[in-house]
């Protein structure tokens, strides 16, 4: 008799999404998702990732020390599909957390993006002490800079990411923005909020 599967880790939650570790069951998805050129030619790849499913299963194997560093699946509460991944970075030596996050074409539009965002950084501000949450989105990704801008990040550098030198045959330079979102800003808004509602 075959054991159930235990339940992927929840990291944390949203009004309308669950945000937990990636499993086994999440391959093909992720397989999906980083071969689709629509999704990861933002990111520099615009015939998407060289990847296949045995190097998604290595990467998802090792169970989760902590929640950073790590595949994290979006999937909507009301379906329990998976429609996409995110990551969060522990702080930097300079206090600066990254995040990222890609949905399946399918899924945009229905500000998924921004609520996942909005997770991300509320969990960084609350269980890390980094000043700042950061994320690059490409300057051709206006959805990506919508999102950031939505949850009150702020343009503060631009730069031009180039590949080494074995990887440029299928690989382009990603110019993209610096936005950030900071601790004393992000405590603002949620002191104002909290006094809207009270």
């Amino acid at each position: 008799m075959s054991r159930p599967m235990p339940s992927p880790a929840r990291i944390f939650d949203t009004e309308r999404l669950l945000v937990r570790a990636a499993a086994p069951q999440d391959i093909d998805m992720l397989y999906e998702l980083w071969t689709d050129p629509r999704v990861m030619s933002y990111v520099g790849f615009p015939q998407g990732l060289r990847i296949t499913r045995e190097d998604i299963r290595r990467q998802i194997q090792e169970p989760l020390a902590s929640e950073f560093e790590q595949v994290l699946m979006v999937e909507p509460k009301d379906t329990g599909q998976a429609i996409g991944q995110c990551i969060m970075h522990a702080p930097d030596e300079e206090g600066i957390a990254e995040t990222d996050v890609k949905l399946l074409p399918a899924f945009w539009g229905h500000k998924y993006g921004v609520e996942v965002k909005r997770g991300l950084v509320a969990h960084l501000f609350t269980h890390t002490d980094c000043i700042a949450v950061q994320a690059t989105p490409n300057v051709d990704n206006i959805a990506s800079i919508k999102m950031q801008e939505a949850v009150g990040g702020v343009r503060v550098g631009e730069q031009v990411y180039e590949f080494p030198e074995s990887m440029r045959d299928y690989t382009t330079p990603v110019h993209h923005y610096i936005y950030r979102v900071y601790r004393k800003d992000w405590k603002q808004r949620q002191d104002g909020s909290h006094a809207k509602s009270t």
